[in-house]
């Protein structure tokens, strides 16, 4: 029986205390000079006449391998049933005879178990101090073969062996751990360790007394219960570990899914590599396991590293369950690091611009707003620049995107080395941009737009060509009254009166800014009268199923001529915004889309999605679900959809959320448009009625360029599957993003250019009978009739 920390150490023998090491050395030696005084006080020895005494040592050494293991938490008590040969030699053999061969058999194990050198010498000074304890009992009390004596002289030798190894073991520990001795003495287990111990080395005793009275081969019947009580106890040992650490590794998986950061995750891992291999020296590094080590290669997307630990030979594991063991554990830690890149990820992407890099809308405006209470503290002046690249809509048009990107990159670097590292340079979409200049005087900010400028007069060399670029920037100084989106609206504001004054240039934002505001409120107050006169018409671009192409739905968009001039949707949805009007605006789109309905239905030839945008003031309006309800009714058997963006929905108040719901109950889709791009937690999909969510067309623009941008948009779509919503892909405009979704992102429908662009009622509604009768052919494997759209038409 040996007491020992589970699992004993594998660290230098120097770095064990000296006091430890002397008394385990003075252990050593009483062993040692037990053993010596036996053998020159015994005569002559005859073991080569005791046939079966020779079996004792290699019996010794394979029992000793079996110990029944008695947990107490961070160590226990290995009790060896070992001893009952030592019994079987003294009720057998002289006692100094007895002893020798004992001695032999404690040191063929201590030489093979692998454990660390002092543990070993340890070890076998207390197994031959016990053993010479035991035989000095029999010795002294000298009893008769087969009497009643000599059974009470075993059991002594037995419960005196015992405590020897015990009391010797736990002076050893306090020792080395320089810790009470009263620790190690006081345990639970003591009792059911000497319960199991005692009676188990009668069984030497019983095995002598066959031995003397019987044939040699009746001891194989004693072998039975032997070998099952050794199985039995590796077995019980080995299920209470395992138990033991699959509770650990679940703990660990649960906690891994709370971590927040790789050092929590780091922290986590060796804390649980050590709960789970009861160990103290497991570590985190870069080089691999070496000789008598133990390790798992480790990935944090980071570097690559080593989880090592000791490698040792125990009763309760083998090296290869804990090898087994590391690895689990590595496999749960590197979940967790994928987890956290995957987040660290959505979050950059949802912030970033996927093209630049740089911070999109959302990210800007949080460091504006930031910005405007740091300077009013501080007494501080902030601006914010909107830099608009002139003519970039002909770089497209001449030599393609691929072309344009280029352009927008080098233009995104170009700004980012004219301003201060602690500037905010941004990409708003398209070719606008946005720079926050904080902490700065205004001689300052006329210098950083003359080096922009100044930085665009080289051009840009593309296709082999130089193209001439210039910029229009306005400015806009925060006011003590300003929120993020007004002095984004005053920089807007100010970059168009630099280009109606001849761009390449910058203009600094007014409270009047001539012309251009009255052009402004011109702009509003015939957005006013077209609104009230329903003087509006819609363009409707398709939805289609992104396998089939066939067309479950359109999307209906506001078109507006103002004096015979076709204005811009970005330019009147604003003005409607900021003016108010974006409430009637609705509900005129609203009206139009249910008096279009009948031909739209008639042409797809039923079950089809016609949705409409609407914005969040719509949903404070009283009468806004009434609306809906008639809308409904007019649909002509067609299902309407209302349209939301994100940033207007996500945070939104009780009173909209209630107004969502009631629309639900109404049976009309909700659907989230621009998803993704409001950086807002994804939680709100739980609690709002929500059916239909449609990824940004800045998650598509490369999923067939940037792996990145793929993974993201596929668990966009995962996500939304998962808790039952379609997904609709927005921005499809090349044969390669459209294979992408099909192949990698398995989107359910998809809308773009590449399949269909904005249409007038008549286009769309063609557009619906060709693809309705392609698909009909298409499911019947017929081929279909000439003229027949494809399923990437390029209808205007």
């Amino acid at each position: 029986m040996v007491e020992s920390p589970q699992p004993a150490l594998p660290v230098p023998d120097e770095r064990t205390p000296l006091v430890s090491r002397v008394f385990d050395l003075g252990v050593l030696a009483a062993g040692v000079f037990s053993v010596l005084f036996a053998v020159f006080t015994m005569g002559r020895p005859d073991l080569l006449g005791h046939g079966l005494a020779l079996l004792a040592v290699p019996l010794i050494m394979t029992i000793a391998r079996f110990p029944l293991v008695l947990d107490k938490g961070n160590g226990g008590l290995e009790v060896g049933f070992d001893s009952c040969v030592l019994m079987f030699l003294l009720c057998s053999l002289p006692p100094q005879e007895s002893l020798l061969l004992w001695s032999l058999g404690v040191l063929g194990f201590q030489l093979t178990n692998g454990k660390r050198r002092m543990v070993r010498v340890f070890n076998y000074g207390v197994g031959t101090l016990g053993g010479a304890s035991a035989a000095l009992m029999v010795a002294m009390l000298a009893p008769e073969r087969g009497s009643l004596r000599e059974l009470l002289a075993i059991t002594l030798a037995a419960t005196t062996y015992f405590f020897v190894d015990f009391v010797v073991s736990a002076i050893s520990l306090s020792l080395e751990e320089s810790s009470p001795i009263a620790e190690h003495l006081r345990q639970r287990n003591t009792l059911i360790a000497v319960a199991c111990f005692v009676p188990f080395d009668s069984l030497g005793y019983l095995g002598a007394i066959v031995a003397a009275e019987t044939p040699w081969w009746t001891l194989v019947l004693l072998g039975v219960p032997l070998v099952t009580l050794l199985i039995a106890t590796r077995s019980v040992t080995r299920g209470n570990e395992n138990s033991r650490r699959l509770a650990v590794l679940f703990d660990a998986a649960v906690r891994a899914q709370t971590l927040s950061d790789n050092r929590q995750v780091l922290d986590a891992l060796i804390d649980d590599s050590e709960r789970l291999l009861r160990m103290a020296q497991v570590e985190v590094r870069q080089l691999p396991p070496a000789a008598h080590e133990i390790g798992a290669p480790l990935q944090d997307g980071l570097r690559d590293r080593w989880l090592v630990a000791p490698a040792r030979h125990r009763a309760r594991s083998t090296q290869a369950a804990d090898q087994q063991a590391l690895e689990a554990l590595v496999a749960v830690s590197s979940d967790a690091f994928a987890r956290l890149r995957l987040t660290d990820d959505m979050t950059h992407l949802a912030r970033h611009d996927l093209l630049t890099n740089l911070p999109n809308r959302g990210l800007v405006l949080d460091r504006v707003e930031h910005a405007l209470q740091l300077s009013r503290r501080r007494g501080t002046q902030i601006a914010l620049l909107f830099v608009d690249l002139d003519g970039f809509k002909q770089v497209n048009d001449r030599f393609g995107h691929a072309a344009g990107d280029a352009v927008l990159i080098d233009f995104a670097e170009r700004l980012t080395t004219c301003v201060r590292q602690s500037d905010t340079v941004a990409r708003l979409g398209g070719d606008e941009f946005a720079i926050l200049l904080e902490d700065v005087r205004a001689a300052e900010v006329d210098s950083a737009c003359h080096r922009i400028l100044a930085a665009l007069s080289s051009g840009a060399h593309v296709a082999g060509h130089t193209l001439t670029l210039s910029a229009s920037i306005g400015v806009a100084f925060g006011e003590r009254r300003d929120t993020s989106e007004s002095m984004l609206r005053n920089a807007d504001l100010a970059m168009y009166e630099a280009k109606s004054r001849g761009k390449n240039q910058f203009v600094v934002y007014e409270g009047a800014l001539g012309q251009t505001r009255l052009q402004r409120l011109e702009l509003v107050e015939s957005l006013r009268a077209s609104v009230g006169a329903g003087d509006l018409r819609l363009v409707y671009q398709p939805v289609v199923h992104a396998l089939s192409g066939r067309i479950t739905g359109v999307e209906a968009l506001a078109r507006w001529r103002s004096n015979g001039v076709d204005v811009s949707p970005d330019v009147f949805i604003k003005v409607a915004e900021e003016s108010g009007l974006v409430v009637a605006l609705g509900d005129v789109v609203l009206d139009i889309a249910a008096r279009d309905c009948a031909e739209l239905v008639a042409a797809s030839g039923g079950d089809l999605n016609i949705a409409v945008n609407i914005s969040a003031k719509q949903l404070r309006e009283p009468d806004f679900v009434q609306k809906v309800e008639e809308t409904q009714a007019r649909m002509a058997g067609a299902s309407l959809v209302l349209e939301i963006t994100e940033r207007d929905m996500v945070g939104d108040d009780a009173v909209s959320t209630e107004v969502m719901t009631s629309i639900a109950d109404l049976g009309v889709a909700l659907a989230i448009d621009d998803f993704g791009v409001g950086f807002s937690s994804i939680g709100y999909l739980q609690d709002m009625p929500v059916r239909i969510i449609k990824a940004d067309g800045s998650f598509s623009d490369g999923i067939d360029r940037d792996e990145r941008a793929c993974a993201l948009l596929c668990s966009i779509t995962m996500m939304g599957q998962a808790l039952g919503l379609d997904v609709v892909v927005e921005g499809i405009e090349r044969p390669e993003q459209l294979e992408h979704l099909r192949e990698h992102v398995h989107a359910p429908y998809a809308q773009g250019y590449l399949m269909y662009r904005p249409m007038a009622l008549d286009a769309v509604v063609e557009a619906l009978r060709e693809n309705r009768t392609r698909v009909a052919a298409e499911a019947v494997g017929q081929r279909p009739p000439s003229g027949t759209s494809s399923m990437t038409s390029s209808t205007t």
